[in-house]
């Protein structure tokens, strides 16, 4: 998102898309196993959306929502520490670093064996780093200056 997120136009045209699949999912009338999980991966990306554009509180509202359905959603395992990811850079951004700090630990600690986890910690180790709290220790190195 951060390519079109400079494009206030676009994620705009992206968030219209989402509103209308989000209305769609909740007026389904046969939904399927994977509704929450549909649910959530719509919350995650409106929430990405509304981070662009500075619309910090319904952000939150969306990410909040996919944390608390944690529990039941079915096969997207990643969306939930993906998102915790992306609540804690929205604090950053609201200039909350140790809440910040805490949520991106939380999803680099609590979860395992998700899709694309390794994606996601080299970006949570970049995000610590900058927040001055990078607690990985890397062994030291073994060859000559």
């Amino acid at each position: 998102f951060t390519v079109v997120g400079k494009r206030p136009e676009l994620t705009e045209n992206i968030l219209s898309t989402l509103e209308k699949a989000e209305e769609q999912l909740r007026n389904n009338p046969a939904p399927s196993e994977y509704q929450l999980d549909d649910q959530c991966v719509v919350q995650l990306l409106k929430g990405l959306c509304l981070t662009q554009l500075g619309r910090l509180v319904q952000a939150e509202i969306c990410f909040n929502y996919v944390i608390s359905s944690e529990k039941n959603i079915k096969g997207d395992t990643y969306l939930v520490p993906f998102t915790m990811y992306e609540l804690g850079l929205l604090h950053k951004q609201k200039g909350d670093v140790r809440t910040a700090i805490t949520v991106i630990e939380k999803a680099k600690m609590n979860y395992r064996d998700y899709s694309m986890e390794s994606r996601l910690h080299f970006r949570i180790h970049a995000a610590l780093n900058t927040m001055g709290s990078f607690t990985a220790k890397l062994p030291p190195s073994r060859t000559p200056a």
